[in-house]
């Protein structure tokens, strides 16, 4: 009898435990250990997408912030401190600068003229805080409002001032007109010497106005039949502060109440800021 061979352990030739089997190079059995590092490349690859994508969305932001600011934030940057910036609203409009348009406001006097001025140059007292004044640089000691009405200081907006002074200055050109006892504003009644200095401080404020603004509007030019010489158009766009929104606002928060002059009020020998240094903080 043919004696069979011994092998030694574990060197058995058995067709499935034999590494070199070809079947087997068609499969790759992951190690544990290799799944977790593909699982780990996996996550932190997701992690770092999501890092972009979130950067982006940020960078996208800032700049749409920064392209589109509000009406506050555009008033802000180019106004002086104000506690009222927060109504300003802006809105596209094209003068009306023809000789011959027609407005509510423009023209010989009557009633309803002096209605339409009469809305717009009410400067109506508003109550101002402590904190409001130092940032305004006014002092402390200036008018509080009634002790009825809060504790605050007395103040009101100065677009309405700058129209009753143009609205004064129209009235002064009429001068006939206004003079007459029936259509006669409070200003009139003062003596003519009184009026005169009202209508040149006028004058002057809105001098001060349009220099500070400095428009740099274009005024463009056009032909016209039966004139030689050019003709100047005046019709210019203008990005305008909406006047309706300050004026609801200021009627709306109103004082009525007349400041009442306390015994320990600090009374001025002159009117405030007479002959004051430009940088002067005034009393």
């Amino acid at each position: 009898m043919e004696s069979i061979p011994l092998h030694p352990k574990g060197s058995i030739e058995d067709p499935m435990t034999d590494d070199s089997d070809p079947l087997l190079d068609h499969f790759d059995i992951p190690h544990p250990h290799h799944l977790h590092i593909r699982t780990a490349h996996w996550l932190w690859a997701l992690h770092l997408l999501f890092f972009l994508l979130s950067f982006s969305l940020l960078i996208s932001a800032l700049r749409l912030n920064r392209s589109s600011p509000t009406d506050r934030k555009c008033a802000e940057q180019v106004s002086a401190y104000s506690p009222f910036t927060h109504l300003v609203e802006y809105e596209d409009v094209r003068f009306q600068g023809s000789l011959f348009d027609t407005n509510p406001y423009k023209g010989a006097p009557n009633p309803h003229l002096d209605a339409a001025w009469g809305h717009i140059t009410h400067m109506a007292q508003l109550e101002i805080t402590a904190e409001d004044m130092s940032r305004l640089n006014k002092p402390l000691t200036q008018v509080k409002v009634a002790e009825t009405e809060g504790n605050g200081y007395a103040g009101g907006i100065e677009v309405f001032h700058q129209l009753h002074c143009v609205n004064l200055v129209r009235q002064y050109t009429y001068y006939d007109y206004y003079s007459q006892l029936e259509n006669r504003p409070a200003e009139f009644h003062d003596s003519n010497e009184t009026l005169r200095l009202h209508v040149d401080h006028c004058i002057d404020m809105l001098r001060q106005v349009i220099q500070c603004n400095g428009d740099v509007g274009v005024v463009t030019r056009s032909w016209v039949k039966g004139r030689a010489l050019s003709y100047p158009d005046f019709s210019v766009w203008h990005k305008c502060r909406k006047l309706e929104p300050i004026a609801q606002y200021s009627k709306a928060h109103e004082i009525d109440t007349e400041p009442t002059k306390l015994a320990d009020s600090l009374e001025l020998s002159e009117p405030p800021c007479t002959d004051a240094a430009p940088d002067q903080i005034c009393p």
